[in-house]
Formats: structure tokens, sequence, C-alpha cells
């Protein structure tokens, strides 16, 4: 490992400061990807700016929808009662990201800031319908977490901008969501196929009020299925109709052939995960 600067301010502007004075800088989050980097030599900083001291960017705020800091641990968030209770899918979702030790050290910033197209909070929150603020120059943008990612391990993060914040509209909670991945392994390992499903359906008649659906590595960035959405967006929901939004999802990815999984594998997981994870959220009510 060869020998860098190590910066630790106490606020956002110090830190982006340093990120657009310093040669190759790198943000410390949780650290769980950037140091497996270094110790590889596939990451060569010569700057790391730890983010760690800077106030209020590591916690849950609930005010009319959720505000998550980047900097608050999967952990945290896999834990949160006021999570478990409005927003159990969330949840449930970070319960599946490596081992409880991993999860203690990495952030919810630092997962999606990797832009991994596997990134399992990129497709959970992608189905949420979130934003993003980014830190930048005195002052803060906003853009949907949809134009977050630009292509595999990239984001629209420019050199000296900090994502701060992951904003949750109070519109989901009164969506039923699933989190479903499919790896080769139960735990601790990178989803082949990621899928989260988030629906508002009515519970008399079955009618789908809006869905969402995100899929997770199969494409160069984590996407929403927006041509399945529409097919279901309105429609009761019967089995024959699943079905077909699920080949519709299937068409949509756009996976690559791996050392972890053929292309046209992955398609196939996609459209059944898609099904039975509409299955799942009407199972879970017994009146639909």
């Amino acid at each position: 490992m060869k020998p860098f600067d190590y910066i630790r301010p106490s606020n956002m502007n110090d830190a982006i400061a340093a990120l657009r004075e310093k040669d190759n800088p790198y943000l410390l989050a949780g650290g769980t990807d950037l140091l497996i980097g270094m110790k590889t030599n596939t990451v060569k900083p010569k700057c790391i700016i730890d983010l760690k001291s800077i106030p209020d960017i590591d916690a849950i705020e609930y005010d009319n929808g959720f505000k998550i800091g980047a900097l608050t641990t999967i952990r945290d968030i896999e834990v949160s009662p006021l999570i478990q209770q409005k927003i159990p899918a969330l949840s449930v979702a970070a319960a599946t990201l490596g081992s409880i030790q991993i999860r203690n050290r990495a952030t919810i910033g630092g997962n999606l800031c990797h832009g991994s197209p596997a990134a399992d909070m990129a497709a959970i929150l992608l189905a949420m319908n979130c934003g993003v603020n980014i830190a930048t120059d005195n002052s803060k943008r906003t853009t949907a977490l949809d134009r977050f990612f630009t292509g595999p391990n990239s984001t629209v993060l420019g050199k000296d901008e900090v994502l701060a914040e992951i904003i949750i509209p109070k519109e989901i909670e009164q969506f039923k969501g699933v989190y479903l991945k499919h790896g080769p392994r139960k735990a601790m390992d990178i989803g082949i196929v990621n899928i989260a499903v988030l629906l508002d359906a009515d519970v008399n008649s079955g009618l789908c009020n809006r869905i969402m659906i995100a899929l997770g590595a199969v494409a160069p960035t984590p996407i929403r299925a927006k041509k399945a959405e529409k097919l279901l967006n309105g429609k009761t929901l019967t089995p024959e109709l699943i079905q077909k939004a699920a080949e519709m999802a299937s068409d949509e990815a756009k996976p690559i052939t791996d050392f972890r999984a053929s292309a046209e594998y992955r398609k196939e997981l996609v459209k059944s995960l898609v099904a039975e994870g509409i299955r799942q959220i009407l199972k879970s009510n017994s009146n639909l």
C-alpha cells in the first residue's frame, strides 16, 4: 500500500475544499469497499478524506417522510424501529447486505456512491422513488435517484461534490414492498439479480393503484422496469397480467454474461423474481 495523506474535516465545506484541492482524493465513509480496493491495489488514493467527524450526516430523521444521512450505517437502517414500522421493505433489504460486521461499518451513502449495478440499497431505494441531496460549494442540489447512476461504478457526483442525504417521500408508506435477491449463497453474497417491488393496491378489488419495480445487476446501472409498471398501473392484478408484466420486465433488463451467470439466466431470474415479488405482496394481504 502506497503512502497517502489523511484529512478528517469537521464540516462539509472543508471536505469539499479538500476534494477540490487534493490530487486523487477518495472519501472514507464506512470503508468496506475502499479499504479492500486499497489492499488489492485496484484503488490508489493520494489523499483520504474521512467524513466521520462531519455532524448531522449519520442520522435517520422523520418529518413528513424520511431523510437518511449518507453516513448512516446499513445496520442502523436495518434495526431502526421507525423504518421497520413505516417502510419495512427497506429494513429487509438492509439485512441482506453482507454480514452483521459489514453492516455495522458500511454506510448507505457509500453503497450508493460505489455505483455498483448490484448494490442492495440502490434497487430498493429506486423502487421508493427517492431523491438525493448533494453537497457542493456552500449549497446543495437535489436529483432523483434514477438520475444518480451513470454507468458501472459511476455517478453524477462531480469531483468536489459529496452525497449528503437520501430523501424518501412520505407517500411510500402506503405501499407494501418486497426485496428479493438471488445468489449462489444464502447470505453474504452479491446478488446475481436483485429486484424490489413497491405496490399500492385496492384491498377489495386487487386493483393496482401504482407499482414501482426496480432491477439490480441486470444493466450498467440499477434500473426501473417502467414498461412493466405502466402495464400494471390501473389494472386488476390477475395471474396472467402479473406473468405478462414479469416477462416485460425481463425484456427491459440488459444483463451481461460473466463468471457469475449468463445473460440468459439473469433474464429468466428477473421474470421469476418479479412475478414472485408481486405475488408475495398480494399474499401478505389476505383480502387481495
